[in-house]
């Protein structure tokens, strides 16, 4: 009978931890945006899981679906893109431009998936790629420094192929990101480097940073200012540094919510 009662006891007690370890709820005080208007008309949506993490991205010719374990952890990220987008044929692009059912997994092939390994203090160590039909053994691991990833190292066939280094300022925010090619001399060539400047408000996208991408998922406030520059030989048509600027209009706890005078967001 004790033992009876210790099962019955055992089934009223294992449900309601996993629903606790489950029930881990982030971004509590971060507005989440659910939607993107681009001109007034409706451009993205995101969709989110009880535990506000980003579960789902929509455009008209992206899907987007990303799975978390119960640590809230990523540990993979499907996409789907409309091939047509990058066809040679301007006939065709334009046909896929003026397509009217968005994207998704039941009109469109997977085109990539993205696995991720933690280690045991919880940091990203690596990631693949998974393309269908292709065995290249893609893949990135990561460097760590100050509890930020400072090194992102590329593999291509298992070769290593190239590397990013981030920047950080003191506020947390990803100041300069400089990007090096391995070519088969095995000796590295820097490649770009990108430089930011920001503003002192709030950043919504910082609601994503369990998508591991150092930049607009880690930064606390917005990109003001950005520089590319590319330090390999180009033709006459492409400028080597080239400036992109933004502007925003916020509401009244800080979060933007207009930016180019284009884009909205509309928060959930």
């Amino acid at each position: 009978m004790k033992k009876t009662a210790w099962i019955f006891i055992m089934f009223l007690v294992l449900p309601s931890c996993e629903k606790d370890k489950q029930s881990i709820t982030e971004n509590q005080d971060t507005p989440l945006i659910g939607q993107i208007l681009a001109e007034g008309e409706l451009f993205k949506v995101f969709e989110y899981n009880d535990a506000n993490l980003l579960t789902g991205e929509k455009t008209k010719f992206h899907y987007t679906r990303h799975h978390y374990n119960d640590n809230n952890q990523l540990i993979k990220s499907e996409f789907y893109m409309d091939p047509a987008m990058w066809s040679s044929s301007s006939t065709v692009v334009e046909a896929a431009m003026n397509r009217k059912e968005w994207v998704n997994p039941d009109n469109t092939e997977k085109s990539l998936t993205q696995s991720f390994d933690y280690n045991n203090e919880g940091q990203l160590v690596r990631k693949t790629y998974i393309r269908p039909s292709v065995t290249n053994s893609e893949y990135s691991v990561f460097t760590w420094e100050n509890e930020r990833i400072a090194r992102q190292t590329m593999y291509w066939k298992g070769k290593l192929s190239g590397y990013i280094d981030y920047f950080y300022g003191e506020d947390g925010n990803l100041i300069k990101e400089v990007k090096y090619r391995v070519p088969d001399s095995g000796i590295a060539e820097l490649s770009t480097t990108t430089e930011y400047k920001f503003d002192n408000m709030r950043n919504p996208f910082r609601a994503f940073k369990r998508l591991m991408t150092p930049g607009i998922y880690t930064n606390p406030n917005n990109i003001l200012k950005e520089t590319y520059t590319i330090h390999f030989e180009v033709d006459q048509w492409t400028e080597k540094v080239s400036t992109t600027e933004n502007s925003y209009e916020y509401n009244h706890i800080g979060y933007p919510v207009m930016v180019n005078r284009e884009a909205e967001y509309i928060y959930k």
